[in-house]
């Protein structure tokens, strides 16, 4: 495979503070249009686990902001749940990643090469998670393809490492990453996400952890992820934890996700929504 796609690339790498001036697409957007028009649309590409229990893709949200699109996760399966969703990787201005495990950032290395080969994207990329980010995506492009991560291409990446507690303007966007419980060899971040007048909140993957209230304070959304139905495992979070501190959560809809053969064979049981693969909601 030929990976050069000619001169005019660039990679930068910023801290996650500040604003990033997203070049190619308007990102202001007109508070004094109607409401109706400033709809967010989100679709779950994928809202299975690490296995791919039941036949489900890995975690990956798609977000429709207007003035932004983009990705919430991108694990190793995004890039084929995109083409089944019709959705071109020249379409997507910022990928967010909560944490650095492979079946929630494992897709990006196929989704530079075909931005770079298929859709012939000539727009800037931002990928934005936590420190370390840049490296591990980096690394993980060579085992995949060995000198993939630094030909030319004809479109610039923007890394942001997100700081923990610290908002961070991207493009439309205002990403607030808080700090929770799941070893990544990394900082793992739920994250509050600004857009369009609206807020999504996403757990991540974690065990309970206070923090998810901050997260999900005032959310118009919140997509917490339920592992197991009972089962208590370190790093992860089930269905009759979160319902016990289901009172906690002062949002205004919750839709658990990343479910695995345990959840998944017992859904006629579950009192909360419940994400799959396609499901869109509108905000």
């Amino acid at each position: 495979m030929n990976l050069s796609a000619g001169p005019g690339s660039s990679e930068n790498r910023h801290n996650g503070s500040g604003n990033l001036d997203h070049q190619g697409r308007a990102v202001a957007v007109d508070d004094a249009s109607p409401a109706a028009e400033r709809k967010v649309r989100l679709r779950f590409l994928g809202s299975g686990d690490n296995f791919g229990s039941e036949g489900r893709f890995q975690a990956c949200i798609h977000v429709d902001a207007g003035a932004t699109r983009f990705l919430l996760d991108c694990g190793a399966s995004s890039l084929i749940a995109m083409k089944r969703a019709g959705i071109s990787t020249a379409a997507i201005d910022v990928i967010l990643i909560s944490h650095l495990h492979g079946d929630h950032f494992g897709g990006i290395p196929f989704f530079i090469l075909d931005a770079q080969l298929i859709s012939r994207r000539e727009v800037p990329l931002v990928i934005a998670g936590p420190p370390g980010l840049t490296q591990r995506v980096r690394e993980a492009m060579e085992v995949f393809y060995p000198g993939s991560s630094a030909v030319e291409r004809k479109f610039r990446i923007d890394y942001v490492e997100l700081a923990e507690g610290e908002s961070a303007t991207i493009g439309g966007l205002t990403v607030f990453p808080v700090r929770v419980v799941h070893g990544s060899g990394a900082p793992s971040y739920a994250l509050r996400v600004e857009c369009a007048g609206t807020i999504i909140a996403y757990s991540g993957d974690t065990e309970w952890t206070d923090a998810l209230r901050k997260v999900a304070d005032g959310a118009d959304l919140f997509i917490c992820e339920s592992y197991f139905f009972e089962k208590r495992m370190k790093n992860h979070l089930n269905y009759r934890t979160l319902m016990a501190h289901r009172a906690e959560l002062g949002c205004k809809r919750l839709i658990i996700t990343h479910m695995g053969e345990d959840i998944l064979d017992r859904l006629g049981e579950i009192e909360l929504e419940v994400a799959h693969d396609g499901m869109e909601v509108i905000l």
